[in-house]
């Protein structure tokens, strides 16, 4: 399998796996608050990680401490757009904020370009704008009475600030992934800076509202979603991200991220018996297919 091959095969796994965080979230939410959950998801990911990386690959620990820096401008960005998101959530409906967080896959050959003068592509853009009709479709917005940009509010605001920000998080990791020392522990790295920028937030809802940073009750269900959210998601998914960016333009690592939403959508349905209509499975498809039409164009550039 050659390289390029198998930098797709990890991002699509990285897909999957991130179709499965909602439904974890979902899980987790039962006993944490948000930011609890980010809290102790991002903490417990990055001593988890460092722990695994020094059991295995020690030859390389102290080489790889170089990685911190490279890796903070990718972590804070990882961590303030899912603040934004799930801050804008309290302020807008659901489906805006699905629909408003996936416009990141049209803003990244614009943002690559504005602020890294990077070329942009005229299939990179039909792409985009080709899998985000698909993601309308997906998220049924012309049949949900909840769906409405008419009278835009903070919530939606915040929501696009979110996804600009995981656009130039996303464009960060395709420069410095190439560059790293190690891809595992550049990713242990960008945890510890989402930690960083997650945490004033976290203390100070703690001291706001009087709780604590562990909940006090805390079923099984939850703590489970949180142990697989961390060990699936934030170790391994996004170490699959930075390993895969070493080798993808950021155009086609954006499209296969935005996988994320169909999986999602499959796993809603075979773990939390949500019903997926024919229409949204059509949406489904159409992501897909852009998808792998990107890396297809891509490939075929390549080739000489």
């Amino acid at each position: 399998m050659t390289v390029y091959r198998m930098a797709v095969l990890k991002l699509f796994t990285a897909g999957v796996i991130w179709g499965l965080s909602f439904t974890l979230v979902r899980w987790g939410l039962e006993s944490f608050t948000t930011t609890q959950l980010l809290f102790w998801r991002f903490l417990l990911a990055f001593v988890i990680g460092e722990v695994l990386f020094f059991a295995f690959n020690r030859q390389d620990f102290k080489k790889s401490n170089s990685d911190i820096r490279i890796a903070r401008n990718t972590g804070l960005f990882l961590g303030l757009s899912l603040l934004f998101q799930i801050h804008g959530l309290n302020f807008t409906t659901a489906t805006n904020s699905a629909f408003i967080t996936a416009t990141y896959v049209v803003m990244i050959p614009f943002v690559a370009y504005i602020l890294f003068k990077q070329k942009i592509q005229k299939y990179d853009v039909a792409l985009a704008v080709m899998a985000l009709s698909g993601m309308i479709l997906l998220l049924n917005v012309f049949k949900d009475s909840t769906f409405s940009l008419d009278h835009f509010n903070y919530g939606d605001a915040l929501t696009i600030v979110s996804a600009l920000t995981a656009a130039i998080q996303i464009i960060l990791i395709g420069i410095y992934a190439k560059t790293c020392i190690s891809p595992f522990r550049f990713n242990n790295y960008q945890t510890f800076w989402a930690f960083i920028a997650c945490s004033p937030f976290v203390i100070y809802e703690t001291q706001t509202k009087n709780i604590s940073l562990w909940p006090e009750h805390v079923t099984s269900l939850a703590l489970w979603g949180l142990i697989l959210l961390v060990l699936t998601v934030s170790i391994l998914a996004f170490y699959l991200q930075v390993s895969a960016q070493k080798n993808l333009p950021t155009a086609t690592a954006s499209m296969l991220c935005l996988l994320e939403a169909p999986f999602s959508f499959l796993f809603a349905t075979l773990l939390l018996k949500e019903n997926i209509s024919p229409i949204q499975g059509f949406g489904a498809f159409i992501i897909i297919t852009s998808a792998f039409l990107s890396v297809y164009f891509e490939q075929k550039k390549s080739t000489p």
